[in-house]
């Protein structure tokens, strides 16, 4: 995202997490103590950033956005904001989802590189098909598994390399911003424009995710029936912008 900013400037905005928390110093703190909204602020050591709330040591960039270190080493300012609180199974804080504003203060930046991610790849893939999976009230085992390998296998398939535990953090991301109908018909809309292809790979998915866990409830074959519509719509509309 890339939006005017006061006399002149810049504001560039990108998604990433905060990662490797020690447990006592930083992730019992950041349970306790943050909130979605709030201001984070950096600190550059020799290899790595680390991340700071209120003056309270919570964890570090990933390794593999160098840009983060670059940026700091050119002088910009940063506004960085918590944009998401992300817990494993047991409850355990697992990553700090946050977005980083770059204020440039006018001066010309190269912009840093594109980070595909299974995220920005697939993610509302992820977030139709838990929608499926999640609309009994329920996020089972096994639907969560099948998510798991369905988002390495497409990510990988659409070239990226997953870091270590993206895959699982996308699949909890996913179920958190399960679609809703109105999301769904939105995101078919577009991907009958931009990405036809993918509506045949939500046909195949879909029911696959409402059976996976043995027994297709009535409020699942619902929710398949529903995105079926929506689906056959999207590649009706597809086939008729390509004729």
């Amino acid at each position: 995202m890339i939006a005017a900013g006061r006399m002149g400037g810049t504001v560039r905005s990108y998604p990433c997490l905060i990662v490797d928390m020690p447990d006592k110093i930083g992730a019992t703190y950041a349970k306790r103590h943050l909130n979605e909204g709030d201001e984070i602020t950096f600190q550059r050591q020799s290899h790595r950033i680390s991340c700071f709330h209120d003056g309270h040591f919570i964890g570090y960039i990933p390794r593999q956005r160098h840009w983060v270190g670059r940026s700091i080493d050119d002088g910009d300012r940063h506004k960085v904001t918590v944009t998401g609180i992300d817990t494993n199974d047991a409850g355990e804080l697992a990553a700090i989802e946050i977005e980083i504003a770059v204020l440039s203060e006018g001066q010309p930046r190269p912009e840093p590189p594109v980070i595909r991610s299974i995220l920005s790849e697939i993610g509302d893939e992820l977030r139709i098909l838990a929608m499926v999976g999640a609309v009994d009230g329920t996020f089972a085992r096994p639907e969560r598994a099948f998510l798991e390998k369905f988002a390495e296998l497409r990510g990988i398939e659409k070239g990226v390399e997953p870091e270590e535990g993206e895959v699982a953090h996308a699949v909890r991301w996913a179920r958190r911003n399960a679609c809703s109908s109105l999301d769904a018909a939105e995101i078919i809309g577009r991907l009958a424009r931009e990405g036809p292809e993918t509506l045949q790979v939500m046909w195949d998915m879909c029911e696959i995710m409402a059976e996976i866990d043995g027994e297709v409830k009535e409020a699942e074959r619902q929710a398949v029936i529903g995105l079926r519509g929506l689906l056959e719509h999207g590649m009706r509309l597809a086939k008729e912008s390509k004729d």
